[in-house]
Protein backbone atom coordinates (compact mmCIF):
# COMPACT_ATOMS: atom_id res chain seq x y z
CA UNK A 1 0.00 0.00 0.00
CA UNK A 2 1.42 3.38 -1.03
CA UNK A 3 1.70 6.23 1.46
CA UNK A 4 1.56 9.94 0.65
CA UNK A 5 2.72 12.99 2.61
CA UNK A 6 0.74 16.23 2.43
CA UNK A 7 2.07 19.46 0.91
CA UNK A 8 0.45 22.92 0.81
CA UNK A 9 0.92 25.55 -1.90
CA UNK A 10 -0.05 29.18 -1.24
CA UNK A 11 -1.36 31.75 -3.72
CA UNK A 12 2.20 33.14 -3.90
CA UNK A 13 3.55 29.69 -4.77
CA UNK A 14 5.21 28.99 -1.42
CA UNK A 15 5.39 25.29 -0.56
CA UNK A 16 5.06 23.72 2.90
CA UNK A 17 5.50 20.03 3.76
CA UNK A 18 3.32 18.58 6.52
CA UNK A 19 5.27 15.45 7.53
CA UNK A 20 2.73 14.31 10.14
CA UNK A 21 -0.15 14.36 7.63
CA UNK A 22 0.24 11.01 5.84
CA UNK A 23 -2.49 9.19 3.92
CA UNK A 24 -2.84 6.04 1.82
CA UNK A 25 -5.35 7.51 -0.66
CA UNK A 26 -4.23 9.66 -3.60
CA UNK A 27 -7.78 10.83 -4.36
CA UNK A 28 -8.43 13.66 -6.84
CA UNK A 29 -4.85 14.92 -6.99
CA UNK A 30 -4.11 14.89 -10.72
CA UNK A 31 -1.69 17.79 -11.35
CA UNK A 32 1.87 16.47 -11.10
CA UNK A 33 4.83 18.76 -10.43
CA UNK A 34 8.50 17.98 -9.83
CA UNK A 35 9.96 18.81 -6.41
CA UNK A 36 13.64 19.69 -6.07
CA UNK A 37 15.31 19.90 -2.68
CA UNK A 38 12.43 18.27 -0.82
CA UNK A 39 12.37 14.72 0.56
CA UNK A 40 9.97 13.66 -2.22
CA UNK A 41 10.66 14.06 -5.94
CA UNK A 42 7.11 14.84 -7.11
CA UNK A 43 3.79 16.06 -5.77
CA UNK A 44 0.23 15.74 -7.08
CA UNK A 45 -1.87 18.88 -6.57
CA UNK A 46 -5.67 19.11 -6.33
CA UNK A 47 -5.53 22.34 -8.41
CA UNK A 48 -3.31 23.09 -11.39
CA UNK A 49 -2.51 26.64 -10.16
CA UNK A 50 -2.92 28.80 -7.11
CA UNK A 51 -3.52 27.63 -3.56
CA UNK A 52 -3.77 23.86 -3.30
CA UNK A 53 -3.31 20.78 -1.19
CA UNK A 54 -1.00 18.18 -2.69
CA UNK A 55 0.11 14.64 -1.96
CA UNK A 56 3.61 13.31 -2.59
CA UNK A 57 4.42 9.59 -2.69
CA UNK A 58 6.65 8.45 0.17
CA UNK A 59 9.30 5.90 -0.75
CA UNK A 60 12.41 4.37 0.73
CA UNK A 61 14.67 6.48 -1.51
CA UNK A 62 13.34 9.85 -0.29
CA UNK A 63 15.96 12.50 0.43
CA UNK A 64 16.52 13.90 3.93
CA UNK A 65 13.94 16.24 5.50
CA UNK A 66 16.46 19.09 5.93
CA UNK A 67 16.64 19.78 2.17
CA UNK A 68 14.28 22.52 0.93
CA UNK A 69 13.23 24.05 -2.40
CA UNK A 70 10.81 23.69 -5.28
CA UNK A 71 10.89 23.65 -9.06
CA UNK A 72 7.73 23.54 -11.15
CA UNK A 73 7.48 20.44 -13.33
Amino acid sequence: MSKYVTYLRTLEGNIERLPKAVTTQLGPYHYEETLVGWPESKVYWANDRGPAVGLAPLDATSRSDDQMGFVSG
